[in-house]
């Protein structure tokens, strides 16, 4: 919880959750106030003190205004600011009860609302000072007060216990109001923290696994050069073996695949933006370099007759080869790749025959590192993916397919230009 000065944000809620209630505490007690200064006045004939009644009530309307007003803009409140509103109500609310009969008003104890407020808002100091000031008003208007006109001191008495039990019943309304609503924005709270907590865990996996790749790319770069000469080297040797030959040329496309791969990573590692294209056309090369990287798997393409303008989100090619790369490793059968496309945003549909997830795999994936692929990955796919798409703006679903097997749904939002 923060400890610093009284500019320190509120622990507790921002501000549109704290003044937000607040000010439907303090309209309520506009409202009750005036239809009582009515009923009394004019109704059982007991003569107010109109004008200072009527201009506090107009000062506190002002104030609620305000109140709606602040909350327009999306400013973070501090202690002192919920303590001066608090402190502002419960004033007003002394005046109002000394020109109707002070201690005797049995409506008096409802000073105790802002007291409780304060309580679940405000660090201790301020809810001791807050119920300090109470407490002073409280015996102040227990000698100075203007004493209200009922001639009638058993119609009077009857008077007291009718309000006495009316106060009771605000008392415990606005109390449970309050407090009901601060405790579900609490849990909400501590929801989004807990998400939060849980997104910046994996943010922090991710970036240290994007330092180990860079470092890891770097270090690739002979490696591949040595390997992709030597296979060039021995597939023309073995030209005339049409198995050994046809080997030593596949393992020079992979590293020829492998080189263009690191080429991207510095290019992407020196800003430099992608450059524009048909999106079936991009969609279409994904495609192409995935097969050139998995030669053995076998994928069926629906790509959308879109020819507007794309311009690939970094990260989002190495998103999709993620997943088709999960889908080929687990399916005995074909991949099926499928995308669509509007105004609205980009959907990608790849799915598989696969043994598909469980409902708990289902609610982790892409959240936590974990693999459903023994021997055959790490985890990172679906969680590289998932933190990709988030940041740029969308989703990854996982679905059952009827019959068997996986669909992993990628949403990207999108605003084509022609």
């Amino acid at each position: 919880m923060p400890s610093g000065p009284d500019s320190t944000l509120l622990s507790t809620l921002p501000a549109r959750a704290l003044l937000g209630r607040l000010l439907a505490v303090r309209m309520s007690l506009i409202g009750g106030w005036a239809a009582g200064v009515v009923w009394l006045h004019w109704g059982l004939g007991i003569r107010m003190t109109l004008l200072p009644m009527s201009a506090v009530l107009t000062l506190l309307v002002l104030f609620a205004l305000f109140t709606a007003w602040r909350l327009r803009l999306d400013a973070p409140a501090t202690q002192m600011e919920f303590l001066a509103h608090l402190l502002a109500d419960l004033t007003a609310f002394a005046v109002l009860v000394f020109f109707s009969g002070g201690a005797t008003n049995p409506f008096v104890s409802l000073m105790l609302v802002p007291v409780v407020i304060a309580a679940i808002s405000l660090r201790p100091r301020w809810v001791w000072l807050l119920a300090a000031i109470a407490g002073a008003y409280y015996a102040l208007l227990l000698f100075v007060y203007q004493p209200l006109a009922v001639a009638d001191p058993v119609a009077a008495y009857g008077m007291h216990l009718g309000g006495m039990w009316f106060n009771f019943l605000i008392s415990a309304g606005l109390i449970a109001f309050f407090v009901t609503r601060m405790h579900a924005a609490l849990r909400v709270r501590d929801q989004e923290l807990a998400a939060l907590r849980e997104k910046q865990l994996r943010d922090e996996r991710i970036v240290a696994l994007g330092t180990q790749a860079a470092l890891a790319a770097h270090e690739l770069a002979t490696p591949l050069a040595t390997i992709q000469t030597t296979a060039h080297e021995l597939a023309g040797e073995f030209a005339n073996d049409p198995d050994i030959g046809a080997d030593c040329r596949m393992l020079e496309q992979q590293a020829q695949a492998c080189k263009r791969i690191l080429t991207r990573l510095a290019a992407r590692a020196e800003d430099g933006a992608p450059a524009a294209r048909p999106l079936d056309a991009w969609l279409a090369e994904v495609i192409e370099r995935w097969q050139v990287l998995r030669p053995d798997a076998q994928v069926t393409v629906k790509l959308p007759a879109d020819r507007r303008s794309f311009v690939p989100p970094d990260g989002l090619e190495q998103a999709v080869m993620n997943v088709l790369n999960n889908a080929a490793d687990v399916t005995p059968d074909v991949v099926e790749f499928s995308a669509e496309a509007d105004d609205n945003g980009l959907r990608i549909d790849i799915a598989d025959r696969g043994p598909g997830f469980t409902p708990e795999q289902k609610a982790q994936a892409g959240r936590v590192l974990f693999s459903g692929k023994p021997g055959r990955g790490w985890g990172v796919g679906l969680a590289l993916t998932h933190a990709t798409l988030e940041r740029l703006g969308g989703s990854l679903t996982l679905t059952g397919r009827e019959g068997g097997g996986t669909r992993v749904r990628l949403r990207l939002p999108w605003s084509p230009s022609a």
